[in-house]
């Protein structure tokens, strides 16, 4: 009991000195990490704003939806989190050993690592809403109950892979404290922050490559213009760069263990923070791009346009004629023109209030027929010409 009071007594003076240092120059690595994570932010904000602009200024209100509700969700915890990620780097988050006063390195880790805490707690509360809000729309596009399965079976692992990763956070050790204040406490899962850390980022990386790999899938048959099929594929597959940026980081989550690794520990630490902004921030623009087609709106109708008046279909007014051999001397059918124009007529997400949107394409089939005249002369027949031919 002594060793314990002795030990939090230890613990309340280093975080006592924690928290009254003095901020650190902010230069090298560290200001990487500001611009990186302001510039960031702001483009996020910005996909964001216009994502809440198309749904109530172009769409209506009635259009705002669930994938709507979750991807602002997602948004707004990485407000906060920034937040505690500038104060970190403001004591050392991102600087080498030498930037740091002689004898003074425990007492910035301890202050660098109670923000680190911060934000990373909020953080992934960011990237799990923003992943819901993906999965969501990904569903817009088919109702195929195999993909269905494939989306939201992602999704429970998702969960609860978050629900054990708080559980094992906030369990780990006691106090709470101790996660950066080796000193205030012990912990019963020495390695907990480093547990999931491996774990949040595996499963996140597993979710960001099935939403960016099942759409070439689930739009390969669906009727749609192919640039704006090629241009949707690529916008949802931007989700991989995201899932890059989390495995990356993974390569310096041991710099948590400062026992084993108790230099250049800032540094390792602002990378795995930098990679963390940059999958959160990317998260919410590629979820937020989609809904953006219709600021794009005049793009897609000339790509429509374009696009049937390239295709092979014949005629000039879109229809399709299919002459038979021998043109109208014979008798029967001389043709078939399939009228169609250039409009693609569909249910619309800017319309439809449904969760679900199809894509429906009219065609008018017109069947011409003919019948050979009995004064005139008739050519002659394969069946006169190919006996065997001749049905017996």
């Amino acid at each position: 009991m002594t060793s314990l009071v002795t030990r939090s007594a230890e613990g309340d003076r280093i975080q006592d000195i924690a928290n009254n240092l003095p901020p650190l120059p902010v230069e090298g690595f560290t200001k990487s990490i500001q611009v990186v994570t302001y510039f960031i932010v702001v483009l996020a904000t910005i996909v964001i704003a216009l994502r809440v602009y198309v749904r109530f200024a172009l769409s209506g209100s009635q259009r705002w939806g669930w994938d709507d509700i979750f991807a602002v969700g997602g948004w707004v915890p990485l407000i906060p989190s920034v937040a505690f990620l500038i104060i970190a780097t403001n004591y050392g988050l991102g600087a080498h050993d030498s930037q740091v006063p002689d004898g003074m390195l425990e007492y910035y880790q301890v202050r660098v690592k109670l923000n680190m805490f911060c934000f990373e707690l909020i953080y992934f509360a960011s990237s799990v809403l923003t992943k819901l809000a993906m999965a969501i729309m990904i569903l817009r596009l088919s109702a195929t109950k195999f993909y269905v399965y494939i989306i939201w079976g992602n999704m429970a692992v998702l969960a609860v892979n978050a629900l054990v990763c708080v559980v094992i956070l906030f369990a780990s050790c006691s106090p709470i404290q101790t996660l950066w204040n080796p000193k205030m406490g012990t912990c019963r899962i020495k390695d907990g922050w480093i547990i999931i850390s491996y774990s949040g980022s595996i499963i996140l990386a597993m979710v960001d490559w099935t939403c960016a790999i099942t759409p070439f899938f689930m739009l390969r048959n669906l009727q749609m213009p192919k640039r704006r099929k090629i241009s949707i594929q690529l916008i949802l597959s931007l989700g991989i760069i995201g899932s890059a940026a989390g495995l990356v980081r993974m390569g310096y989550y041991h710099a948590y263990d400062i026992d084993k690794y108790p230099t250049e520990s800032l540094y390792s630490w602002g990378q795995t923070i930098l990679w963390s902004i940059l999958e959160a921030g990317l998260g919410i623009i590629t979820c937020s791009l989609p809904p953006l087609r219709r600021l794009f709106k005049q793009f897609y109708q000339s790509s429509s346009a374009e696009s049937g008046k390239r295709s092979k279909l014949g005629t000039m007014d879109g229809a399709t004629e299919l002459v038979t051999i021998g043109g109208g001397k014979t008798g029967g059918i001389t043709s078939i023109r399939r009228k169609e124009g250039s409009k693609w007529d569909r249910l619309d997400d800017e319309i439809s209030t449904s969760s679900q949107q199809y894509i429906v394409k009219s065609t008018q089939v017109i069947v011409e027929t003919s019948s050979a005249e009995d004064d005139k002369p008739r050519a002659p027949s394969k069946e006169s010409e190919y006996p065997w031919a001749s049905p017996v």
